[in-house]
């Protein structure tokens, strides 16, 4: 199994909204994690996603792999390579 990860940064209640709503698209799981608080959650969840915290650097994790059309749709959150 491939898996994909992106770093991104959520600044405000409505880009974490908009984040969630794009996951809930992907068709496979997906974790969003914090190194900074070691703490995983699934990115398909609100409220998961918020107990990150705003403005953490984070990393999202396709279990399945990700296409490259689905990981230009994240490009708002994604923070530079």
């Amino acid at each position: 199994m491939e898996s994909t990860n992106i770093r991104v940064k959520l600044n405000s209640v409505e880009q974490v909204r908009q984040f969630v709503e794009t996951m809930r698209k992907y068709d496979g799981d997906v974790d969003v994690y914090s190194t900074n608080r070691n703490y995983l959650v699934d990115g398909k969840s609100i409220l998961g996603v918020f107990s990150l915290g705003l403005d953490q650097e984070l990393t999202v994790k396709f279990y399945n792999g990700a296409t490259e059309s689905f990981i230009n749709t994240l490009q708002p959150f994604m923070l530079a390579a």
